[in-house]
Formats: structure tokens, C-alpha cells, sequence
């Protein structure tokens, strides 16, 4: 079993994996307060998109959410070709990659399937997002 990274280990991986973010304006931001809880997650932001980068698990798990303003949210794999998304059925648990190599492979994805939403188009995000649930609401 592999040892969860530390802190600082996920989030330097984090920015480093997703230094492509700035050349679509991505700031990195502070989590909202009401959802400062998990201090594995870093966030960027561009106008009114967000991507949010999880560490979940106990650091066997990595998770990367792709907000809207207009309170709606998509899992960056959802922006994937099903043919191109990485198998889960029949695999072993020992054999699935740690949490950093995760977030790196998020990122190759979002950088490679996710572009239209980086760049600001919103119709493929629109088509498939789901509403944000009541927890991660400010308004609640």
C-alpha cells in the first residue's frame, strides 16, 4: 500500500499538474469558507469557472470538480470521451494509481478534453452538469 502524500506534496503536485491553467486566466483562490473543511483541495479560478481539486480518501483518492458561477458542477471525466476514460471495472485496488499520479492524470485530461470549458464555453459543461448539492451551496 502506498503512503498518502502530505499536505504540501498534494498541493505542490496540484499547481505544478495544472500550471496550464493560467494561460486560460485560472488564478488559484481560496476555498469558499463554508467548504474549507478539507485542506486537500486547491481551487482556480477564471471569471465565473471554477476548478477544484480534491484529495479525498485518507490520500488514496483524487477528484477534480469543474464549477460554474450559476451553481452547477461537472467531474472533469465527464468531459471524456467513455471510450477514452480510464477502465474501472476489474481492476484491482492495489493496482490503481496513487493520489498524486491521479491529479496528474486529471490534469492531462482536463488539459486535453477540457478546453472549451477553460476557454470559457460553457455549452458542453451546460449539457452534462448537474446542480450543485445543498452542502457545497453558499445560499443555504
Amino acid at each position: 500500500m502506498m503512503e498518502p502524500p502530505t499536505q504540501q506534496e498534494f498541493t505542490e503536485t496540484v499547481r505544478e499538474a495544472f500550471t496550464f491553467l493560467r494561460q486560460f486566466g485560472f488564478q488559484e483562490v481560496r476555498p469558499h469558507p463554508d467548504r474549507a473543511k478539507n485542506r486537500f483541495q486547491v481551487w482556480f479560478r477564471a471569471g465565473d469557472r471554477l476548478v477544484i481539486v480534491h484529495g479525498e480518501g485518507w490520500g488514496t483518492v483524487a477528484s477534480v470538480m469543474l464549477e460554474h458561477d450559476s451553481g452547477l458542477e461537472l467531474a472533469e471525466i465527464d468531459l471524456v470521451p467513455a471510450a477514452d476514460r480510464p477502465g474501472r471495472k476489474n481492476e484491482r485496488r492495489e493496482m490503481q494509481p496513487g493520489q498524486l499520479e491521479q491529479v496528474r492524470e486529471a490534469a492531462r485530461r482536463l488539459a486535453q478534453y477540457g478546453a472549451d470549458f477553460l476557454e470559457g464555453d460553457i455549452r458542453r459543461f451546460l449539457a452534462h452538469a448537474k446542480p450543485l448539492p445543498p452542502y457545497k451551496r453558499s445560499d443555504t
